[in-house]
């Protein structure tokens, strides 16, 4: 066994010297057995292992024990020994997701929680080659593309899997010749779950019918589609570079340059820049890829959720996938000093001025600073956010359009539009600062005296 599992850690380069693993160990047949090879590999690669343990609260006093033997197999080994309790059921309903998919998101999270506090670079699960086979159909009944035949993969970022060549009949031969006794999950061998229904019913009838070797078919299989997966992730990596925009929490992509790309890209594309912004892919299925794609032919400022509290947006001619903005819109108005600075908590400053047109030798000042005929501004000047209702003028075009008709033409984002100063005289649109002022109030030959704004962003 130990030797096998050898073969299997220098075939995807798992494991180097002075690694530093945390294994996932719930106290069952798989997952003891991997605790069991590790430790007696730790002198061979100079290993620091360390035992994360996660109660579902799903099994009551049996999980109970399940920790306690756990902790008790770390003490004898002096290992460190990590305990987790979540309560899965309550989890799984907040979130809206089945236990199953609630109890892996919680594991992984510890286990990255406890890769950051020891100073770890790799986390090693129990997955062996019976669960390859298993995931494998799982996904083909449930729709699958080239990544779902994969099944698990053997590596995986900073995941490896000792005894993804193993079979399950191997690790309970292992565990017996060493008089190791594992803690057992009589759930596992209950027909509630699709998974244990393909594990209890599906593959046995399967091979008694066809007489063949459905584990070892399936695991076959799923090395050589890994092969040319890892093509075409590379494929896709090349690509990602090259029309890819990181920003922050978010990350975007030229419409055009996206929709180029042959479908099997495209697709990929997505995943990675969902996974650049959540830092892993599980949740995101077929659906919602396909979703974010029609995204594509969807007018401006179109948006769709994600799972985990991400959203893809269709900004103009970008898209872009980040976290869920949760900033909530701000509504404000204050008289303009005329002179004077009159400041807007979160927005800026404004300082405002009247001087006669002989002083001013420049009306190219940039975006910040423009000047008005003072003389055609009749009544009380303030400084607001947008409201239903705003007119404008834009310099350089005859009539008046909507506010909104504006932010349109301008390609302005309506998640930004709240923020926008405006100075304004009612709901005439004097200046949609940073952008353009009016017509209205442009300086022209009869002018005498300029209105000069000054405006610094905070």
């Amino acid at each position: 066994m130990i030797e096998k599992v050898l073969r299997t850690i220098e075939k995807y380069n798992m494991i180097e010297k002075d690694d530093k693993i945390v294994m996932g160990i719930s106290g069952g047949p798989d997952s003891l057995c991997m605790l069991d090879v590790l430790f007696n590999l730790k002198g061979k690669f100079n290993l620091k292992l360390y035992v994360v343990h996660v109660n579902h609260m799903i099994r009551g006093e049996d999980a109970k024990k399940d920790a306690e033997f756990v902790e008790k197999l770390c003490k004898d080994l002096d290992l460190p020994f990590f305990l987790f309790e979540e309560n899965i059921p309550y989890l799984a309903k907040k979130m809206g997701l089945s236990e199953e998919q609630a109890g892996r998101y919680v594991r992984y999270k510890a286990f990255e929680e406890t890769l950051k506090r020891v100073g770890g670079n790799k986390i090693a699960v129990a997955h062996n080659k019976n669960d390859v086979a298993e995931t494998v159909l799982l996904n083909i009944l449930r729709g699958t593309g080239l990544r779902g035949l994969i099944g698990i993969k053997p590596v995986n970022g900073n995941i490896i899997r000792p005894l993804i060549e193993i079979e399950r009949r191997e690790i309970e031969k292992y565990l017996k010749d060493k008089n190791l006794h594992p803690r057992i999950d009589h759930t596992n061998y209950e027909d509630l779950y699709t998974r244990n229904k393909i594990r209890l019913k599906v593959i046995p009838y399967i091979e008694e019918v066809f007489k063949i070797d459905l584990v070892e078919n399936l695991s076959r299989m799923a090395a050589i589609l890994l092969e040319e997966d890892d093509y075409l992730e590379a494929k896709c990596e090349e690509v990602f570079n090259q029309i890819c925009e990181i920003n922050g929490e978010e990350i975007k992509v030229d419409v055009d340059a996206l929709k180029s790309q042959h479908t099997a890209i495209k697709r990929r594309l997505v995943r990675r820049m969902y996974f650049y912004v959540k830092g892993e892919t599980d949740g995101l299925e077929y659906g919602h890829v396909e979703d974010v794609l029609n995204l594509l032919d969807k007018p401006t400022s179109s948006k769709i959720d994600l799972p985990f509290e991400i959203e893809a947006l269709k900004m103009y001619n970008n898209l872009v996938i980040r976290k869920k903005k949760t900033k909530e819109k701000v509504k404000f108005k204050e008289v303009l000093k005329i002179p004077g600075v009159t400041t807007i908590e979160g927005i800026g400053k404004f300082k405002a001025y009247v001087v006669d047109i002989s002083q001013v030798d420049d009306f190219n000042k940039g975006e910040y600073i423009k000047f008005f005929d003072y003389d055609k501004i009749k009544g009380e000047i303030v400084v607001k956010s947008r409201e239903d209702g705003d007119r404008f003028s834009p310099l350089g075009m005859r009539g008046t359009k909507k506010l909104k008709e504006f932010f349109i033409d301008e390609k302005i984002p309506r998640e930004e539009r709240d923020y926008i100063p405006l100075v304004a005289i009612g709901k005439e649109i004097v200046w949609v600062v940073g952008y353009r002022m009016s017509e209205k109030f442009k300086v022209d030959k009869n002018t005498s005296k300029v209105l000069v704004i000054e405006y610094t962003k905070e």
